[in-house]
């Protein structure tokens, strides 16, 4: 007998972050102090890798920027902890939108 819980398609991460600094090493300090401040609040989250568009790699040399995800009923506190992070808009760009993960089962 198949349980029915398996046949659910859950969906409910929010885009909460993208870390938009252009420094290798600024963007690997941004994200440790996300992970962490995150971790101590007792958030789950997930770290997505946005791949840029082949225009974006080509022309502009842009690579993979980390999008952090949250479940969408702890969106709330996770933002309040980002408020607290203090970072600037040239680090993070706050999304607080439905996820673009696109899943199947």
């Amino acid at each position: 007998m198949a349980d029915m819980s398996t046949r659910v398609k859950v969906n409910n991460e929010i885009d909460l972050c993208e870390i938009v600094a252009i420094k290798h090493k600024k963007v690997e300090e941004i994200r440790h102090r996300i992970s962490s401040a995150l971790q101590y609040a007792r958030i789950s989250y997930f770290i997505r890798w946005q791949e840029p568009g082949f225009v974006g790699k080509v022309f502009f040399r842009e690579t993979a920027r980390p999008v952090f995800c949250v479940n969408s009923a702890q969106l709330e506190e996770a933002l309040r902890i980002c408020d607290e992070l203090q970072l600037t808009n040239q680090d993070v760009r706050i999304l607080g939108e439905k996820s673009k993960n696109r899943y199947s089962l």
